[in-house]
């Protein structure tokens, strides 16, 4: 599972960079998925660093817009990581629910 969750993780980078230079209505589904399947199997520790990255990402990104020429190239490719991460972020919300659900009731 880790050489997927991997592969899923250098997919996510990879379209979140071509993201920059083509536009598809299928971008952000992918990356909600790719940054999903990148989640499964992290640790509570590096899911608690993904949710500062998500926050970061979402609201950081667009401020490289100021940035002369590469900027809203930037915004873009770290905008596509935002997305990435959130997919991340909501498996990793799900899976600890799901594990805090079993705690209470299988004790």
């Amino acid at each position: 599972m880790e050489k997927i969750s991997a592969a899923a993780r250098a997919l996510a980078v990879i379209l979140a960079i071509a993201s920059a230079f083509v536009s598809s209505p299928l971008v952000a589904p992918l990356l909600l998925l790719f940054g999903a399947v990148a989640a499964i199997g992290n640790s509570p520790e590096r899911n608690s660093k993904n949710y500062m990255m998500t926050i970061v990402l979402l609201l950081g990104a667009a401020t490289l817009n100021a940035i002369p020429l590469a900027g809203p190239y930037l915004a873009t490719i770290f905008s596509s990581l935002g997305i990435a991460f959130v997919g991340a972020s909501i498996i990793a919300i799900t899976i600890t629910l799901e594990y805090r659900i079993q705690r209470d009731w299988l004790k």
